[in-house]
């Protein structure tokens, strides 16, 4: 049986975790003119508004949050270097669209190319960059389809590092939030590129396209995105006190309304919507019977500490429940996954978390494994 902390249900009460806030909430949910949209709590990953979610839509040149976050984890592993010089192609010097202006044949500074990218919006400079480090562009397209993969973003195929209209080269508003998500979160050194408001290369001076960054104060990335098929794009976020948002629509009709839209979800999110933290890592949650083990009972908890997305007025509906794997057999490692824990609401489960065994359980010795054997035969019976 399962040894409950006492206070576990007093605070699993108030979790939010929602897929999708619609019809569970008493207010409505803004009304925004585009194609698809999702507003994500960037800490916990849930969706409190979004419309047509999983639509397959062009994403632009929000494709190049994709292709950055590539270069940082290339960074991250040493791959590359910022100071690394990167020789311009004569493809990339004849990208049309948005432009570093860099010069074909000369060698351009890989954290020269970055600013270009974030602030410019470069399609040059993705190029440049994509050849430095997989040798062209084709093969690092199939690096991004495997990011994809990687992190599960089922409505998401790349063609090219850039967003250039293609029929195979797709997202989603759901997908493209879980993307800018993890470039947040893995990469927050790197990240404060992003509230950039202008950048000078080759004695040209661009302003950075996200006019957030000086129109809604609390606002610090992320990329903007637009052709004439996919229509203006963008990915938006802002942070305030423990809380941040991520912002992701497709498709509006204008450059400013797209603004005015991102800023209505972030406002939106944040007059509704808190992050709190509501247990540590390693913090003990229950303890079960292990078999055959050293120790009679684990200790089962999170490896990381949770964090939830609570409305900010009260909601007491939601409930908790443990599911462990049938039988804990020793041994088991520290860290080791036991089981989950679901978040329910009106008998729906609307969010799930791992739990883990917090310390390590060696098989125990003669007597033990008698004993056990007899137990569970009893048991069993």
């Amino acid at each position: 049986m399962i040894k409950f902390l006492s206070n576990l249900f007093l605070i699993l009460f108030i979790f939010l975790n929602s897929a999708y806030a619609k019809n569970q909430n008493y207010f409505s949910i803004p009304n925004i003119n585009v194609e698809s949209y999702a507003l994500m709590d960037v800490r916990t990953g849930s969706i409190v508004a979004g419309k047509n979610l999983d639509k397959r839509v062009e994403p632009a040149s929000l494709t190049k949050i994709a292709t950055l976050y590539l270069v940082f984890k290339s960074l991250e592993s040493k791959y590359i270097s910022e100071d690394d010089l990167a020789t311009v192609s004569k493809k990339a010097w004849k990208m049309v669209g948005s432009r570093m202006f860099v010069e074909v044949g000369k060698k351009v500074k890989v954290r020269d190319l970055i600013q270009g990218v974030i602030v410019q919006s470069g399609n040059d400079a993705s190029i440049v960059l994509a050849e430095h480090i997989a040798g062209g562009e084709e093969f690092f397209v199939t690096m991004l389809n495997k990011l994809a993969k990687d992190m599960d973003l089922r409505n998401t195929k790349f063609k090219n590092v850039t967003g250039m209209p293609d029929k195979d080269h797709y997202t989603s508003a759901r997908d493209l939030a879980i993307l800018s998500k993890k470039l947040i979160e893995d990469f927050p050194t790197q990240y404060k590129r992003f509230s950039q408001k202008k950048y000078t290369y080759n004695s040209i001076t661009q302003r950075n396209r996200n006019r957030l960054l000086t129109t809604y104060e609390i606002a610090d990335g992320i990329k903007t995105g637009h052709t004439s098929t996919a229509g203006y794009c963008l990915s938006a976020s802002a942070e305030m006190g423990s809380t941040r948002f991520v912002a992701t629509l497709f498709g509006a009709n204008s450059s400013k309304a797209r603004f005015k839209y991102a800023k209505t979800l972030l406002k939106f999110g944040f007059r509704n919507y808190v992050t709190e933290k509501h247990f540590q890592k390693n913090q003990i949650i229950a303890r079960e019977r292990i078999w055959n083990g050293e120790d009679k009972y684990i200790d089962i908890g999170f490896n990381k500490d949770i964090y939830v997305t609570s409305l900010k007025h009260s909601d007491k509906d939601f409930k908790s429940k443990i599911n462990l794997i049938s039988k804990i057999t020793a041994p088991v490692k520290i860290n080791q996954v036991l089981g989950t824990i679901d978040f329910i609401k009106d008998n729906e489960i609307v969010a799930s978390e791992n739990i883990y065994s917090l310390k390590r359980v060696e098989e125990g010795n003669l007597y033990r494994k008698v004993y056990d054997y007899f137990a569970n035969f009893f048991l069993e019976e």
